[in-house]
């Protein structure tokens, strides 16, 4: 998730009035509802202790991919919460550049039969990593499950701002990195990073190929008022998704140039482009308009341009009732056979979303989170137009379990092992929260 910014609780409440009187007239009653402004703190009952499990040594994970080959989650987290309160440009963080080229954030497999992480060693790669949105590939050319390509965001500082903080240039230089895991393993190898241009405020990452990926830019303005105007401002619809190749075979890193790397804008406005993921098929891909509450489903052309990128078209639009981060599509592995199909959309958010302002700036402050999951439904004869989702909350948080929830993933359990009931593990993670958590819900 990408937002915050420089601004005080009063400071904030004195935008949000002079944007509702200049910009907002239809979607203002919206934006009451999706910030939560009055809606009251929930927390989801668990009646059952063992229904609830915290996964130690997952600090602030921003997202969590499962990947159901191999049975296992995949996570980047930070590792320590000082990184993300001194440096964190999807935050508008930028204090401390030196801590950021300190940082050794992390990639973590979790495997749901033991509710426990393990903390993957690298190999060709010392950091720094400043860990946000990731996915994970199947190696094409192994057995499904045996390897995986996993594709992570790192918002490393500039050169130049690290090294004089009055510079002019952009504070932020974020890159993707690309690693290779054998499943099973204790070591992930960098295979390399990729920079480009156009890649401006990186916050999620679709891999297509070991050499090919969409990425969300989250935001226009990096810093300041503007921002702020962006993030409030649901005509702001200044973001987009970039198409990228790259040749794996090159040899180096290249974090600060472009170098045998291709990219293109595959859809533009949109407002606060945010978390990617395929849906229903590969060649539907979902993406959060975080700020607005809005998911937008769209389909990835079937051709290539001249340089092989391709563009995805927006053929719908979701409305949720709070802000949204990272979304997925979870597949039923039991569906049938009289049991009906519990497949569908899992978006995960925050229900009163101005409580980040405060927590952004305390470690103990309280920011509540909130997971979806919505179905498609038919109606008049169509189905999966926007209001025709049956959307339902899977979970909801005070704060008091987990703070800020921007990723999800759904691990489905044997029906014979609930009684004929169709449940599953939800696990959810957020980028400030302490531990990723594990509930077992009903779907």
């Amino acid at each position: 998730m990408a937002r915050g910014g420089p601004l005080t609780s009063s400071a904030a409440v004195l935008l949000f009035a002079a944007l509702a009187a200049l910009l907002y007239t239809a979607e203002l009653p919206r934006a009451v509802v999706v910030w939560g402004i009055w809606r009251p703190r929930a927390k989801t009952a668990i009646s059952n202790a063992a229904d609830f499990r915290v996964i130690a040594d997952t600090v602030h994970c921003e997202d969590v991919q499962y990947h159901e080959s191999s049975n296992l989650l995949f996570t980047a987290c930070e590792g320590t919460e000082a990184t993300r309160f001194a440096w964190f440009p999807p935050l508008a963080r930028f204090g401390d550049p030196t801590a950021a080229l300190k940082a050794q954030g992390a990639l973590e497999v979790v495997d749901p039969a033991t509710m426990t992480a393990k903390r993957l060693k690298f190999t060709n790669f010392n950091g720094p990593f400043v860990t946000h949105g990731i996915d994970v590939l199947d190696d094409p050319d192994k057995p499904t499950g045996e390897a995986v390509y996993i594709f992570a965001v790192n918002h490393v500082p500039s050169p130049a701002y690290a090294e004089d903080k009055n510079t002019k240039e952009h504070k932020a230089r974020s890159i993707i990195e690309v690693f290779y895991y054998v499943i099973g393993g204790d070591s992930v190898e960098h295979v390399r990073s990729v920079w480009h241009p156009l890649i401006k405020t990186p916050n999620d990452v679709l891999a297509l190929s070991p050499t090919s990926f969409f990425v969300s830019n989250d935001h226009y303005f990096r810093q300041g008022l503007l921002r702020s105007v962006e993030m409030l401002y649901f005509g702001a619809k200044w973001t987009d998704v970039v198409h990228v190749n790259f040749d794996e075979l090159a040899d180096g890193a290249f974090r600060n140039d472009d170098h045998l790397v291709t990219a293109s804008v595959a859809v533009g406005g949109i407002h606060n482009t945010n978390g990617l993921a395929f849906g229903r098929t590969h060649t539907e891909v979902v993406i959060a308009g975080s700020e607005s509450g809005r998911l937008h489903l769209g389909q990835v052309s079937q051709t290539e341009d001249s340089k092989g990128h391709r563009s995805i078209f927006v053929t719908d639009t979701i409305d949720f009732d709070s802000v949204l981060d990272n979304p997925g599509w979870f597949h039923d592995p039991f569906a049938g056979h009289g049991r009906g199909d519990a497949s569908g959309l899992l978006v995960p958010g925050l229900p009163k979303a101005l409580d980040l302002l405060s927590a952004i700036r305390d470690p103990q402050g309280s920011c509540g989170s909130i997971v979806w999951i919505a179905r498609p439904v038919a109606s008049n004869g169509t189905e999966g137009s926007s209001d025709a989702w049956e959307k339902k909350v899977l979970f909801e948080d005070d704060s008091s379990r987990l703070r800020t929830a921007s990723a999800a993933a759904l691990v489905a359990i044997d029906p014979q092992k609930e009684g004929g009931k169709k449940k599953a593990w939800l696990f959810v993670t957020g980028f400030l929260a302490k531990s990723m958590i594990a509930v077992k819900v009903d779907l």
